[in-house]
């Protein structure tokens, strides 16, 4: 077995046991981490090993975002003739790394040239370590930076800019460079299926989500460095690399379950409809390989109960899980990273006439439970979750808004009331928000 396979491009793993697949080659991926078993194209026939971590590293694409104007990236002529003009952020505001690259490049240009202008043209710089020094340099060395709105800078010839800010209207001529737009590798499409891995909007395996450190994904043991990250992932590249190897080495000497109660597939029940494989976010469900049902990968597992939720045949369950009956009244559901954090810093008495509990998150709440606590006139429920590019399970927010609108649409079609249930989200500062929501639901008025 590998310590891990680098799905792209490889870098030095002196401790760490490693092998390299072509991200063309990979065929599939089962398993959970620390025992994870890739299926693979090679030498014209069919492979298979196990690693017990998995790193993806491919390239960024570049596109122009000024056609047929050289980019940032191509080479200088220092000792050519004229002024240079670089432009930033035409199409969309570029990360900090094409940041570095832009600067770098004006700085070297105007030293080895110091008798032409140097133009940078920006509407936003974002800096790493480092390159705020070269933004330093590069203002000392005489390039001359403008900050331009969006619409307010505009290119009427080949060679020639217009520029207009307040009251200052000017022209500049010079040799045009623009900033590249950066984008994903066609292949991370393939690959997320392949993977079972929820891209970005992007295209990219990690979705900067903030519970996320850098190079996770949704998948435990499955890291996305480089271009397969974002194009963030390339400023810090070198400490990214060294936090992801530590993390591997981590969970090949303690590997450990993520949640205390595991979650147990009941064999009698289920159908083996996959629903539960499609919903988890996580990757941590598949066949088993001894029963004739699904089967919960306990390492896998991060206990945000999509899989419980989404169950046609409420087959799935939390071990050892209490079925106490909670009394009538208001009920409040909140998701233990947000509003649950919220509520233990304001006063207790905020809490009176509700009864609460701690959920692991917004979607974990199941509506034949709402139905249940729904039995007097006088019940409602509140579930309170967390914003939707916080939600440590990746898409539970929106599992929780659909949860209550299915509910409330089937109690207002059987005329037993509308908006008894109401799904908020909060984060864990918004304490005061917290008492504010609560007072006004239990006075009715939301």
């Amino acid at each position: 077995m590998y310590d891990v396979i680098f799905i792209g491009k490889p870098v030095e793993t002196p401790s760490l046991k490693q092998m390299q697949i072509d991200p063309e080659k990979l065929l599939r991926c089962k398993g959970k981490v620390g025992d994870f078993s890739l299926r693979f194209r090679e030498n014209g026939g069919v492979k298979e090993e196990k690693t017990r971590a998995i790193i993806v590293n491919t390239p960024h694409l570049q596109e122009e975002s000024l056609p047929n104007f050289p980019n940032f990236s191509e080479d200088l002529n220092p000792e050519g003739e004229g002024d240079l003009i670089f432009i930033q952020d035409w199409e969309e505001i570029a990360s900090a790394f094409v940041n570095g690259i832009g600067l770098g490049k004006a700085l070297k240009a105007a030293k080895e040239n110091p008798s032409r202008q140097i133009y940078y043209f920006y509407r936003s710089l974002r800096f790493t370590e480092g390159t705020d020094n070269l933004y330093e340099e590069a203002r000392r060395a005489g390039v001359a930076f403008f900050r331009y709105e969006e619409g307010k800078l505009k290119i009427p010839g080949p060679n020639k800019i217009s520029y207009t800010r307040g009251g200052v209207s000017m022209e500049i001529e010079g040799k045009i460079y623009s900033a590249p737009l950066l984008k994903p590798d066609p292949a991370l499409e393939k690959l997320s299926r392949s993977l079972r891995i929820i891209p970005s909007e992007e295209g990219y395996l990690q979705t900067e989500n903030v519970s996320l450190a850098p190079t996770l994904t949704g998948r435990r043991g499955v890291y996305a460095i480089g271009g397969a990250r974002s194009p963030n992932g390339l400023a810090g590249f070198r400490d990214e690399v060294e936090f992801t190897l530590e993390e591997i080495e981590t969970l090949k000497n303690n590997l450990k379950p993520l949640v205390e109660e595991d979650r147990e597939v009941d064999d009698r029940k289920c159908i083996l409809c996959y629903t539960c494989y499609r919903v988890c976010p996580h990757a941590a469900l598949e066949e088993s390989t001894e029963e004739d049902s699904m089967e919960v990968l306990k390492e896998a597992c991060w206990g945000c109960n999509a899989c419980i939720s989404h169950c046609p045949a409420g087959a799935i369950s939390i071990s050892q899980e209490e079925e106490d009956e909670l009394s009538r009244g208001l009920k409040v559901f909140m998701c233990e990273n947000s509003a649950e954090t919220a509520r233990k810093k304001m006063p207790q008495e905020n809490l009176e006439g509700f009864i609460s509990r701690e959920i692991p998150c917004s979607c974990s709440v199941k509506k034949e439970d709402i139905y249940n606590w729904l039995q007097g006139p006088e019940d409602r429920v509140l579930i309170l979750g967390c914003f939707e590019e916080s939600c440590k399970h990746l898409e539970g927010d929106q599992r929780g808004q659909r949860i209550v609108d299915e509910v409330n649409e089937t109690l207002s079609s059987l005329d037993l009331g509308e908006d008894r249930v109401r799904f908020e989200r909060l984060s864990p500062p918004m304490e005061k928000d917290l008492a504010e929501l609560l007072n006004r639901w239990r006075e009715g008025q939301l």
